[in-house]
């Protein structure tokens, strides 16, 4: 029963980030894009910069929406109590995978701007550091998890071998 409360839980944390993602990737940041370029029609380049951005802030979008997949397959696992899986231990890995190219594309997301368009980002090169390395530091831990998790997969299948 406890499991199930707990799979419960994780499945509306990763609801309301899933519906914080889309509406960032459908809503704002097309608004925010437009604003600026609206602010800006004596620089050409801003066409091209808008179109760069939106296919990136859509392409990170998708990445963190299959990691949230993953996340709730793992979440469902857990309800049905089959928390120590080995399909667990992929999934973690998997989500891990998508952080680090996430993080990897926020990183680029810093110097694109400037080695493409000969344009700085200004001060917003923090925030993507900020969330380049959020998302380095959540998928070393969804693969230590996934370590520790095949270990005691490991484990548990030893001693169902030996009872």
């Amino acid at each position: 029963m406890q499991q199930k409360r707990i799979s419960i839980l994780l499945i509306v944390a990763g609801a309301l980030a899933a519906l914080g993602i889309v509406a960032l990737a459908a809503a704002y940041a097309p608004a925010l894009a437009g604003e600026i370029r609206a602010e800006n029609p004596q620089i050409p380049m801003i066409a091209e910069m808008y179109r760069f951005g939106l296919a990136g802030v859509w392409a990170s979008s998708l990445i963190v929406l299959y990691a949230l997949g993953e996340y709730f397959r793992v979440s469902v696992r857990i309800g049905k109590g089959r928390a120590f899986c080995p399909e667990n231990v992929k999934s973690l890995s998997r989500m891990a995978i998508c952080l680090w190219v996430d993080g990897g594309l926020w990183l680029a997301a810093i110097f694109a701007p400037g080695l493409l368009f000969h344009f700085s980002i200004g001060p917003a090169w923090l925030l993507f550091l900020l969330v380049a390395m959020a998302n380095f530091a959540l998928g070393l831990l969804a693969w230590c998890l996934g370590q520790l998790l095949d270990r005691a997969v490991s484990l548990k299948q030893e001693n169902d071998l030996t009872v």
